[in-house]
């Protein structure tokens, strides 16, 4: 069945978006000739720079990482093809779609926007809302012609003549090509159990990454309120069938969204940040964990808890990946008063980590993407007072540095939120 129904203005709302606040990248994808993702490079880097009431992406370049586009598209554009016009709160895809186009998710109004990144001009748009406030948070893209969406949120009141497209809490399958909506994968029956008394949870599918022919779907694994949580999930679907195939469980473990992955390694690296909801206990449930994914049956090989890294709660959607064993985290600081944010490269062999650099206040510090061709590594700072780019400089997967900086919107001076290879 395709669905593609019109779609209407909704207002913008602030989001502090603690659950999946930042995009996590590690290499980007190459075009392997039909138009679908491979590994590889990317074809340049889109930055997403917000203040939750407006937005704007610039892009910069692959080979040297400069701004070479400011103000590409934002919440003020208008063209043809934008029946909606961008909110204030956007994500990126953590994946290159096929073509090298940008992608736009719009949490608030469900839609999907397809951007020329040569032009800055709108292609496609799609909604994925089907009537209710989906909040999509990823796109995976398989091919030109099939990409799956995740939707965060269940549909309390679903209807009967959608024939069971807009329950929510699932994967969506689509043509991203039309664009139009085929299927649905429901994930609603995977999520585990909370505390005891707790209310029911709910899956709450979050990023998505595509590793051979299985799609790997972070659940986060949450009540209807927020108010209780989980232990962490993924869930494996082959590509061919779109049928779930397992799950892997990371005891111990909550709010796990970050993961990635380099083609060369037969590992994915999880972060997760664990649950506000659990107060002073939050850095308990709080570390990383390296998936083992040369068995047949993929597993959790390694878990490091955060107490090298600080002991303070890691940002549950800001990961890089160095190697099958190391890589760079952010541990959250205070909204008020110190610490601040902190960039770590770790080691999960010796559970023992470095800090790199200090922010200027808690919540600030957002994507990390490595480039290990070009020994760079980028991450972004929404200093309100001094917004930025880092640009490290990554000799060897235990050797990191700060070399450099630029503000990725001088036009408008919003503060970059996430990075991601296109």
């Amino acid at each position: 069945m395709n669905l593609h129904h019109p779609i209407t203005v909704r207002p913008s709302f602030f989001s502090l978006r603690v659950m999946g606040l930042f995009a996590a990248v590690s290499l980007g994808c190459d075009d392997g000739g039909d138009g679908s993702p491979r590994g590889g490079g990317g074809e340049g880097l889109a930055i997403l720079n917000s203040d939750y009431k407006s937005t704007s992406i610039s892009l910069a370049s692959a080979e040297d990482g400069a701004l070479v586009q400011d103000d590409c598209i934002h919440s003020g554009t208008t063209a043809p093809a934008l029946s909606l016009a961008l909110s204030g709160d956007v994500t990126l895809p953590s994946d290159p779609q096929p073509h090298h186009e940008l992608l736009l998710i719009d949490r608030t109004t469900a839609a999907l926007t397809w951007v020329d990144p040569k032009t800055c001009m709108p292609l496609r748009q799609l909604t994925v809302g089907t009537g209710f406030r989906a909040n999509p948070h990823d796109v995976a893209a398989l091919s030109a012609t099939k990409a799956y969406v995740t939707r965060f949120e269940r549909n309390e009141r679903p209807t009967a003549d959608l024939a069971d497209m807009d329950e929510g809490n699932d994967v969506l399958v689509i043509d991203p090509s039309v664009p139009a909506i085929l299927k649905r994968i429901d994930l609603a029956p995977y999520a585990t159990q909370g505390p005891a008394g707790a209310p029911a949870l709910q899956a709450r599918p979050d990023r998505a990454l595509i590793v051979g022919s299985k799609l790997y779907v972070a659940l986060a694994n949450l009540s209807g309120d927020f108010m209780a949580a989980g232990e962490g999930r993924l869930v494996v679907i082959d590509t061919a069938t779109d049928a779930v195939t397992g799950t892997i469980d990371l005891p111990g473990l909550k709010g796990c969204s970050a993961f990635v992955h380099r083609p060369a390694e037969k590992a994915l690296l999880v972060a997760c940040g664990g649950s506000f909801s659990d107060g002073a206990m939050q850095a308990a449930g709080s570390g990383i964990a390296r998936i083992d994914l040369a068995s047949a049956q993929a597993k959790v090989v390694k878990t490091m808890p955060v107490a090298a890294l600080g002991g303070r709660a890691l940002s549950s959607s800001a990961l890089g990946m160095l190697s099958e064993r190391s890589g760079l985290a952010i541990t959250f600081g205070e909204f008020m008063g110190p610490p601040p944010d902190q960039l770590w490269l770790f080691d999960m062999a010796g559970d023992t980590a470095t800090k790199l650099l200090d922010a200027s206040a808690g919540f600030v510090l957002g994507s990390i993407v490595t480039d290990l061709e070009r020994k760079r590594v980028f991450v972004a700072d929404a200093d309100m007072t001094a917004p930025r780019v880092h640009v490290l400089h990554a000799a060897a997967a235990d050797s990191v540095e700060l070399a450099s900086s630029f503000e990725s919107n001088p036009a408008r001076g919003l503060p970059p939120r996430e990075i991601v290879w296109y």
